[in-house]
């Protein structure tokens, strides 16, 4: 890629920190452009260790925009603001940080992506790859920034990276030689204009794959693919001539005219859903080559992932989960799921524009709703005739509450179906303040 010697990093999250450190080593003069102040942002840049640059913080400006040849995104900033939309009639060529670090990278790519699972089948493939080939790096959405992976300067076989959306916006030459989607469900509605604009997002992963790629896709999801990649499916339901299917306790995949299956049962994973994340981690290890044994040994020490209905302790007999990754209502149903027996559910957060509605399915399960934030006002009035509900003014009185209805053999459980924005800095941090509340009891 040919990188301009000035260039202005839109976003002070942890990609835009990460690309203003790299950059600036490569000796390009940096400009930071963030809507927050720069006395709000002060712990922020000292992230930045020293480097120099240009700030431009506050209302965003067009003429700082329109200053620098090239303007690198980070994903939490939506690539159609109107400063943006006018950089690029100015001839402003706009990339994200995904996209930067992809043009320095010559190791193959398996790329994850999806509504739900990202996380948990990311970093289950890293530990598949990581017991077969000694080193891999495991990023992109999932917390390490890829351009990290640039800036360490350490090689390694592959490179795994969890995408999201926001991301998939900005790619331009991001060529995934495995690009895996999981699955669309309604989600990000706050940010795209339609449910149909958000699926457009998703499928860029497959844009620029060629016929020496692979895209592995959930079996019946219609799925646009622009690029010539080799296509498998997985399902959980049903037998599948090649690719990755569940049948008789056993994951199987099919692949080349070799079948190879493992028992479900060596993962202590619970939930189809999480039998979909194995399907497809099982099948590009197939497709790498990986040895059986070394996905024996990952499948069977992978516990899962915190914030993702982890189980946090049993009080009195009432089993306490923590879902708070649940961001979105398809998350919370699949939690929902899996479980047995009444559930009362603590959702609720920032809205993201989706409908709650498909929670009225699990009703029979569902006890009771504890409602908080900024959300409790509509799932209060889309399922409150069908499940009782009832608002809570924060996590501390959720779980109180929550406790006191439930009696012994109950489940509470965190899966709040809305991004965490409006109480918390991030889900992590609401799922550990839901932790501290139910440790507290």
């Amino acid at each position: 890629m040919d990188i301009p010697d000035r260039i202005l990093i839109v976003g002070l999250g942890a990609s835009g920190i990460a690309a203003a450190k790299f950059l600036s080593g490569l000796g390009k003069k940096i400009g930071l452009a963030d809507e927050k102040s720069e006395a709000f942002l002060a712990d922020t840049l000292k992230g930045l260790g020293g480097i120099p640059f240009t700030g431009h913080f506050g209302p965003h400006r067009q003429e700082d925009f329109n200053a620098y040849p090239m303007i690198v995104l980070s994903p939490g900033v939506d690539s159609e603001l109107p400063v943006l939309r006018g950089a690029r009639q100015a001839g402003v060529r706009v990339i994200g940080e995904m996209e930067l670090a992809f043009s320095f990278i010559r190791e193959p790519v398996i790329a994850i992506t999806g509504t739900n699972g990202k996380t948990t089948t990311t970093s289950l493939i890293g530990e598949i790859f990581e017991r077969a080939f000694g080193s891999v790096f495991v990023g992109g959405n999932i917390g390490n920034p890829l351009i990290n992976y640039v800036a360490e300067g350490k090689k390694t076989p592959h490179v795994i990276v969890e995408v999201s959306s926001f991301q998939l916006e900005t790619i331009e030459t991001f060529k995934p030689r495995a690009a895996i989607l999981l699955n669309i469900t309604e989600d990000h509605l706050d940010r795209y204009r339609s449910y149909g604009e958000y699926k457009e997002a998703k499928y860029r992963i497959f844009d620029n794959q060629t016929k020496e790629d692979f895209a592995i896709i959930r079996k019946g999801l219609d799925a646009v693919i622009r690029g010539t990649p080799r296509v498998l499916g997985f399902c959980a339901a049903g037998e599948l001539e090649e690719g990755a299917f569940f049948k008789d306790g056993r994951i199987c995949v099919r692949l080349d005219g070799k079948e190879t299956s493992y028992p479900r049962s060596l993962s202590p994973l619970v939930g189809i859903h999480n039998t979909e994340n194995l399907l497809t981690a099982v099948l590009t290890a197939q497709i790498f080559g990986i040895d059986a044994k070394d996905v024996e040994e990952a499948l069977r020490g992978f516990k899962g992932l915190a914030h993702r209905v982890e189980f946090v302790r049993s009080v009195s007999g009432v089993s306490f989960y923590n879902d708070s990754k649940a961001t979105n209502v398809d998350a919370a149903k699949r939690a929902l799921e899996s479980m047995e027996g009444n559930i009362i559910l603590i959702a609720g957060g920032k809205d993201k524009g989706g409908s709650y509605r498909a929670i009225r399915g699990e009703a029979g399960k569902i006890k009771a709703i504890i409602a908080i934030g900024e959300a409790s006002g509509r799932i209060t009035s889309e399922l409150g005739d069908a499940i009782p509900t009832e608002h809570g003014d924060d996590m501390a009185s959720a779980v109180q509450r929550a406790f006191s209805i439930a009696t012994a053999g109950d489940i509470v459980l965190l899966s709040p179906m809305c991004s965490s924005f409006d109480m918390f800095k991030n889900y992590k941090e609401r799922g550990d303040t839901f932790r501290r509340m139910v440790e507290a009891l």
